[in-house]
């Protein structure tokens, strides 16, 4: 009889502990940082304006504007095969696609921060792409506008400083999302490269805002 009463209580333990215990203790245990977190980290320098759609601009000496892919962007998408940029005198259109980024078969759109007039393009970005992933913000401009009058309404709606660092936290746990729902996977240098062909739309909309206008051309 105590050899059984002890069983039982053995038993009612043990199925405790699987359960009820367990289950609690893999609910409520602590987040460890992994190897995907220790790589969200992208350079914001402190004297660029960030578009929401991952593009930066700079405000040149001679009032011209200088735009480029930010640091986020560059590393998700990985290697790219071409950039292909805005002629100069072409005008674009801030919120509206600007120039387009090749990978093999598959294409992101990217949106111009502010409006204008394109003076000049890099036509070294467009033929070396590599340019692009070491120093996005220096070597890897991708085109120079004359900004239109009425763009200063524009630009005080872009991020800079500790406004654009906070927006750049929240854009990180965005894409966090996207690795933990099995979109992307790490790491996180190149994942778009490696991901399914429906992630590109995917990231393209929701990151970087790239949906043309009725009646509007888009750069192919």
């Amino acid at each position: 009889m105590v050899t059984l009463t002890f069983v039982s209580v053995l038993l009612a333990v043990l199925l405790l502990d699987v359960v009820v215990i367990r289950p609690w203790e893999r609910m409520h245990k602590p987040r460890r940082a992994s190897d995907t977190d220790a790589e969200l980290e992208f350079a914001v320098p402190r004297a660029l304006f960030f578009h929401p759609g991952h593009v930066w601009a700079r405000v040149d000496d001679d009032g011209r504007v200088t735009v480029g892919i930010d640091d986020l962007a560059r590393t998700v998408i990985g290697d790219l095969s071409m950039v292909k940029l805005p002629s100069v005198g072409d005008r674009v259109v801030s919120g509206r696609p600007a120039m387009t980024i090749v990978q093999g078969g598959r294409r992101l759109r990217l949106v111009a921060p502010l409006s204008g007039r394109v003076t000049d393009s890099n036509h070294d970005l467009g033929r070396d792409a590599v340019r692009l992933r070491w120093r996005p913000y220096k070597e890897g401009w991708a085109y120079r506008l004359e900004p239109d009058v009425g763009s200063t309404r524009e630009i005080a709606l872009l991020r800079i400083g500790k406004d654009a660092a906070a927006w750049m936290t929240g854009e990180i746990d965005r894409l966090r999302r996207l690795f933990e729902e099995g979109t992307l996977e790490s790491p996180v240098e190149g994942a778009l490269a490696r991901a399914a062909d429906g992630a590109w739309p995917e990231f393209e909309v929701g990151f970087l805002g790239a949906e043309a206008g009725p009646g509007e051309e888009v750069p192919t």
